[in-house]
């Protein structure tokens, strides 16, 4: 008997050498999401160095005017972009306090970065940075050019998935001309520096692409998801005028520029449907029934979105 034991004991000790704890084998199965993001940067940086970073990295952005929260709750805003898993979204008259950070909540995003400057002085009209990443060097620069002022910019920096951004969200008024324009203020004092790359400004421009002020823009070699995407923006809006209900064109924009990384616009457009449930009621001073007419949208803007994929070759 004592000999089968010792044999049985034996046998046993083998087996579990062979096996990890329990703890152990839930952490390689199921790693929390801040260990994630940390040795993704690690592996990238380790990588990086050695030169041998050849996997692609997807990152998600979206930008969306949300008419001062007038006919949205956050919670609703985030229920719509949850199918779009996200990384970056860019808020314009978007409500002071908590409004973003309440998205983010929907979204398991926690990062949030929001202006001070509300465009041309009105009642929450702010920007906004929302990041599943953690945000750094934030900063709010606002100028006054022609049309209604102020207007301003939301910026921060950030690593994603590896790839270090600088993000600016915008809220600026459309002119004919690029002289004395924010889109030529933005262009000289943030984009002109050809040693600054990947480089993200998201927001409403209130001009259609690359025409008017948004000239400054091509001359600083940013470019265009539309034109990365192949969409003819002749045919599509991204805002209705309330009052009227005519269709503006597309105004709502996401410009780039990447010298070092390869970088591709690989999936993105409008977000058609964006619209509260049917059952939604929320108590507003104005535009009740035109929101009521229109269906219900969460906005007089539609929200657009793109993927981008960088290349390590």
């Amino acid at each position: 008997m004592k000999s089968i034991s010792r044999i049985t004991l034996m046998i046993l000790f083998v087996l579990q050498a062979g096996q990890a704890p329990a703890s152990e084998r839930s952490l390689k199965e199921k790693v929390p999401a801040p260990s994630i993001v940390s040795s993704a940067n690690n592996d990238y940086a380790s990588n990086k160095n050695k030169g041998n970073l050849t996997a692609n990295t997807k990152i998600r952005f979206a930008t969306y005017n949300v008419l001062f929260g007038l006919w949205a709750k956050p919670e609703s805003v985030g229920k719509m972009f949850k199918p779009y898993n996200l990384d970056v979204i860019c808020f314009n008259e978007v409500p002071h306090g908590n409004w973003t950070l309440r998205v983010g909540r929907e979204l398991g995003m926690k990062h949030v970065h929001v202006g001070k400057v509300s465009s041309a002085n009105h009642k929450d009209k702010y920007k906004s940075i929302l990041s599943r990443f953690p945000l750094r060097d934030k900063s709010e620069v606002a100028f006054d050019s022609k049309g209604w002022k102020p207007a301003s910019v939301v910026t921060a920096r950030t690593n994603i998935k590896g790839v270090p951004l600088t993000l600016y969200s915008t809220h600026i008024p459309g002119q004919p001309d690029v002289e004395n324009s924010a889109a030529s203020f933005i262009s000289k004092k943030m984009l002109s520096d050809p040693h600054d790359d990947n480089l993200f400004v998201l927001g409403d421009f209130n001009n259609l692409l690359f025409e008017g002020a948004l000239k400054a823009f091509k001359e600083a070699g940013m470019k265009s998801i539309w034109h990365g995407l192949s969409i003819n923006t002749d045919s599509i809006s991204t805002h209705r005028h309330i009052e009227s209900g005519n269709e503006s064109g597309v105004i709502d924009h996401i410009f780039y520029r990447s010298t070092k990384i390869k970088v591709k616009v690989t999936n993105g457009g409008v977000i058609e449907k964006a619209y509260n449930s049917a059952e939604q009621e929320i108590e507003m001073d104005r535009y009740k029934k035109e929101w009521l007419k229109y269906g219900k949208p969460l906005s007089d803007h539609r929200p657009i979105w793109a993927e981008f994929t960088f290349m390590h070759d």
